[in-house]
């Protein structure tokens, strides 16, 4: 089997929750050390999966994943601040063109060879006009980090759109495994856009496991669809055509 089984989800959320747990509880060096597991337990789970089939959708999973421990690494340090918040958000737009860039290829791989019309895109149109508006609002508490807060915003947004295009070409499983994993990354962004110096607990926390959560989801989602490749599924008619 291709996709995540239970004992890696069990090993990977349980890193989380410890993380989220030493946070709450003010045990920084504990929350540095599980915070930063996390992505690892999931980028060496997907080079164990890519070496039994290598597949191309893969290659980009693991570079997304890779930016984004970097940029986590570059969020946590409490050295010059400004300074690798601003590396460290530019580090997530480039792992967030690596997510795009693999809804793009995830789509197709598809038998379906066709252009939706525009009326129905109308879920499409309907996130950016709504994402784009609770953009703005997020900006406004990025102070010094605006710019590169507005450039993360235009991809991210980009992002969640090509998430929501692979509904045409994917199966129903595999498209809302990837869509709910990317709207967890829009709930993570806009909480840490709140408060980029992490001075409430709570909310870093929220923002830890809806981050979390959304690269499991993302790459759970992918590999469902490499799997359906594999076994030559056809994927099921989307609901909203």
């Amino acid at each position: 089997m291709l996709v995540w089984n239970n004992k890696f989800t069990l090993l990977y959320f349980s890193t989380v929750i410890i993380a989220i747990t030493f946070l709450l509880s003010g045990k920084e060096v504990g929350f540095f050390i599980f915070n930063l597991s996390t992505l690892p337990i999931l980028i060496f789970g997907l080079l164990y999966k890519f070496k039994k089939n290598p597949h191309p959708l893969m290659s980009l999973m693991i570079v997304a994943s890779i930016f984004s421990f970097s940029g986590d690494f570059l969020m946590l340090l409490d050295i010059e601040e400004t300074l690798f918040k601003t590396i460290g958000i530019c580090t997530f737009i480039v792992a967030q063109t690596s997510y795009g860039l693999l809804y793009i290829h995830s789509a197709q791989y598809s038998e379906k060879n066709f252009r939706p019309s525009l009326m129905k895109r109308w879920p499409e149109i309907i996130a950016l006009i709504s994402l784009g508006i609770y953009a703005a609002i997020v900006l406004e508490y990025t102070n010094e980090f605006f710019l590169p807060g507005l450039l993360y915003s235009f991809f991210g947004i980009s992002t969640f759109v090509l998430a929501m295009n692979r509904r045409f070409y994917v199966s129903r499983r595999s498209f809302a495994l990837v869509i709910t994993g990317a709207f967890f990354f829009i709930l993570s962004a806009s909480l840490t856009g709140f408060d980029l110096y992490a001075l409430n607990k709570i909310r870093h926390a929220t923002a830890i496991f809806f981050y979390s959560g959304g690269h499991f989801l993302c790459s759970y989602g992918i590999l469902t669809q490499i799997e359906e490749i594999i076994n030559k599924e056809i994927p099921v008619k989307s609901i909203f055509e």
